[in-house]
């Protein structure tokens, strides 16, 4: 019987995970042991796996409910929670155009860094992305560990930032690339979210909330808190910060949401194929600390 391994990188955020069959259910022992490495390590890797989509749902669902993605052309095989991360079109297999406003659109916010659905009130668990088809050149993924920054900050900056409410909303991406506003329908069914700057874990840790959805901070006008949310994104992009992801197929990386940043890094998307899908953790409660309406 394989034992599972939990194998830490030699610096900054991330284990590698051996001696665990993911194609079958997760029993309780084993999800137990993988729940407490997330906990560790903020983001786990797997090597050669052959995932179903039904897999990954099965797999997904033993860390809590699942988030949908309702656009259908996103969808891996039909499965509302299972989003396609792709430059490929779903129904012809065909690459897309580069300037497919959909797809411009998605390119351009996924290159930069981003915590996913920040901009809910209730912030996702965890990510799970899954490699399918990966170009020969190009194409990974940075992850950086808000949590490590946020360690190493001085004692008077983590005082200037402990009550402070951020504001996430998914237009501010959208505004920053000059990208016309998504219909208000769809607006306003994710409208901004007011988080703490600092988040709290259930461990204890304090871990930096920003990301491109970061839109304001409350009690502070646009240009100041640009400035500062900037100049944190710097500190936690960081060498010692980071992880530099080089895709194989095969390959899963799940990393902790609420403290892990990440960015897609750029590839040929004009004449190579890159395929991931993903998978997303809903949270089931706030951030500590920040109720209400954005005002």
């Amino acid at each position: 019987m394989s034992v599972i391994k939990i194998i830490p990188r030699d610096q900054a955020i991330g284990a590698e995970v051996t001696g665990i069959d993911l194609a079958n259910a997760l029993q309780l022992d084993s999800f137990e042991i993988l729940r407490n490495a997330l906990d560790d390590h903020r983001l786990l890797i797997f090597r050669n796996l052959r995932w179903t989509v039904a897999q990954q749902i099965a797999f997904s669902k033993s860390f809590g409910t699942l988030e949908n993605f309702p656009d259908p052309k996103d969808q891996a095989e039909g499965h509302k929670t299972v989003l396609r991360v792709t430059n490929i079109d779903r129904k012809t297999n065909a690459i897309k155009p580069v300037d497919e406003p959909g797809h411009k659109s998605f390119t351009l916010g996924t290159s930069a860094w981003h915590i996913d659905s920040s901009f809910r009130t209730l912030p996702s668990k965890a990510s799970i992305l899954y490699a399918l088809e990966i170009p020969e050149k190009g194409g990974d993924t940075m992850f950086a560990d808000t949590t490590l920054a946020y360690d190493t900050l001085p004692e008077a900056k983590k005082q200037e930032l402990e009550d402070l409410v951020i504001i996430h909303d998914f237009e501010e991406t959208r505004r920053r690339h000059k990208l016309p506003p998504r219909p208000p329908e769809v607006r306003a069914a994710t409208p901004p979210a007011r988080q703490p700057l600092v988040a709290v874990r259930d461990n204890g840790r304090r871990a930096l909330f920003i990301g491109s959805h970061a839109a304001g901070i409350e009690g502070m006008n646009y240009e100041d808190a640009r400035a500062m949310i900037d100049e944190l994104e710097r500190i936690c992009s960081k060498p010692e910060f980071t992880y530099r992801h080089k895709w194989r197929e095969g390959d899963m990386v799940m990393f902790d949401n609420i403290c892990v940043m990440h960015q897609a890094m750029p590839y040929d998307l004009s004449n190579s194929r890159r395929l991931l899908h993903r998978t997303t953790v809903a949270g089931n409660k706030p951030l500590e600390g920040v109720n209400g309406p954005v005002i």
